[in-house]
């Protein structure tokens, strides 16, 4: 094989394997009949029940949730906030088909026929998923206002500095739509 068909072959494996990725998901629900332009500030609420977030990690997510509220005019207070944020994060195994291995051999059997043997295994590919969910809850009230969450493929070698970065991008896909604009 020459050098030009080995650097096709590679390059469509690779957009073969990417395309195999798990994408971000993103979905938001929120109180249609709350007038969000009277939120201005905001601070943080305990972890649900449930939350499997590691400490970095958690840190890593607020982080990002306080510098894209802060570029969107919202302030953290600490006294007597608007509203209350709270983070919850849950990591689960997920099964994404299954790699197979196999081997057969064919034995002749007389002028024209043959019989065939073999055997296979396979193994399922898993993968490590993060679910994320963000609550907006009115603090003088505690009445929901606003859920976000985001699934994707948690990548475990990745740098501190990288995490960063993918939450980042997670934090941004994931505000894209807070607050709410008006019905007209």
């Amino acid at each position: 094989m020459d050098r030009g068909t080995w650097f096709v072959l590679l390059g469509v494996v690779l957009a073969w394997a990417a395309g195999c990725a798990t994408p971000l998901t993103v979905d938001y629900d929120y109180d249609t009949t709350y007038d969000f332009s009277k939120l201005k500030t905001f601070a943080w609420a305990p972890s649900p029940p449930g939350n499997q977030m590691e400490e970095f990690g958690e840190k890593r997510f607020q982080g990002a949730l306080t510098s894209q509220l802060q570029a969107k005019g919202y302030s953290p207070a600490a006294e007597s906030p608007d509203f209350l944020i709270s983070v919850a994060g849950i990591k689960k195994t997920v099964e994404s088909g299954r790699v197979g291995v196999g081997a057969s051999v064919s034995v002749p059997v007389g002028s024209h026929g043959s019989v065939s043997l073999g055997g296979g295994k396979s193994k399922p590919r898993t993968k490590q998923e993060g679910e994320l969910t963000v609550l907006f809850t009115e603090r003088a009230s505690g009445k929901l206002l606003w859920k976000g969450m985001a699934a994707a493929e948690i990548k475990p070698t990745q740098s501190p500095e990288e995490q960063q970065k993918q939450i980042n991008a997670v934090i941004a896909e994931l505000l894209k739509n807070f607050p709410p604009k008006p019905a007209r």
